[in-house]
């Protein structure tokens, strides 16, 4: 979902990737179309739609006003224009610390909680349009029986930025997966003891006695060599290795700037350099710069995190061919493999990275499962 330029108000500064919008207050020299908003500090989706389901959200955080929801192709762009169903516009707004569902008559909304991001469901067929606070899953308000004739696009208007009280901008967010606790409790039935392997352990890696700690200590130790060991990337491999059952555990990432965490093949190489995808048999995700996470697929996934992990649950269906990693904290599920082919026992799979000079000496922990997060 991305913003339209040509229909935006010419107070609005729009980002180069039609993701955010703010308003300035200050009025540039642009064409005077028909699709332009005029009046109001107002723009449109790109993308239109007129059949199926339709979920985007958006940030709000740092507002006082603004205006979201979706809104007929034929609405009206010209002079003063009222929010209604009737005029091709099925909005909330927030206005003067009130929350507002623009029905007719209008409708006050009882919020528990200020919204930071709105989350919107359009069930074109259905003649729904649904809102969602995105950080405690509760629905806002509902429009039943829409009577849609036209293709619908997304609305937003940031308001005036009223001397700079409400210049916050507002973003279409990544939406991120997620499972409820419900369901991350059950996953977390098949947690099974994992310990550090001292003899796969690359030679400036530094465990705890207890095999459950491992941090970069930059000074290459004077170990033998042998098969296991990974003698060039700074990584380790657990102990324990499982075939044909689900498994899971747990491991605190807290301090970290970098780290990658998964799981392996008993057959994988050890030596040199080493590409981490499932072709070679590594099923891994990683954090990389403090913000930068990434699931070692083919090709590479971005992943939309909306809360930086402090502890990440891995998950592993062998009979499945399911690797799936979550936020601990927050229930989110961060990335799956699917479709996978074991063939072989697995490991689980752990890299520090190195410590860039005390910035990433922070450990990696094999945390204790706990069912009462």
């Amino acid at each position: 979902m991305t913003l339209d330029p040509d229909t935006a108000h010419p107070d609005l500064v729009l980002s180069s990737d039609g993701k955010q919008v703010y308003d300035t207050n200050e009025t540039k020299d642009l064409p005077v179309t028909s699709k332009r908003f005029d009046k109001r500090a107002s723009v449109l989706g790109k993308e239109a739609f007129s059949s199926g389901k339709l979920y985007f959200e958006v940030q709000v955080e740092g507002k006082t006003d603004w205006t979201i929801g979706v809104a007929s192709e034929s609405i009206n762009r010209k002079g003063e224009i009222k929010l209604s169903p009737d005029n091709g516009f099925w909005t909330i707004w927030l206005r003067n610390k009130v929350y507002e569902a623009l029905a007719s008559p209008t409708v006050v909304l009882p919020l528990k909680s200020r919204l930071q991001r709105v989350g919107v469901f359009v069930d074109y067929d259905k003649e729904l349009v649904s809102f969602y606070n995105v950080d405690t899953a509760d629905l806002i308000y509902s429009y039943k029986k829409c009577c849609f004739k036209k293709k619908l696009l997304l609305y937003l208007n940031t308001s005036s930025n009223n001397n700079g009280q409400n210049s916050a901008p507002m973003i279409i967010t990544p939406v991120v997966h997620k499972i409820n606790k419900a369901e991350l409790r059950s996953v977390k039935e098949f947690a099974v003891e994992v310990t550090l392997d001292p003899d796969t352990a690359h030679p400036e890696l530094i465990l705890s006695e207890d095999g459950k700690r491992v941090h970069h200590g930059d000074e290459k130790k004077d170990i033998p060599d042998n098969p296991q060991r990974f003698n060039d990337c700074v990584n380790v491999l657990g102990k324990q290795g499982f075939a044909h059952k689900r498994f899971y555990f747990e491991v605190q990432v807290k301090g970290k700037t970098d780290w990658t965490l998964g799981v392996a093949t008993e057959s994988i190489d050890r030596k040199g350099e080493i590409t981490l995808q499932p072709e070679s048999g590594f099923w891994t995700i990683y954090l990389r710069n403090g913000e930068e996470y990434e699931a070692f697929d083919k090709p590479i996934v971005r992943l939309p995190i909306r809360s930086n992990p402090q502890r990440v649950g891995v998950f592993v269906d062998y009979d499945g061919g399911l690797v799936s990693f979550y936020n601990v904290d927050t229930a989110d599920l961060l990335y799956s493999f699917t479709g996978c082919c074991f063939a072989e026992r697995l490991l689980p799979f752990f890299s520090p990275c190195t410590n860039v000079g005390g910035t990433n000496s922070a450990p990696l922990i094999i945390t204790p499962v706990s069912f009462f997060d």
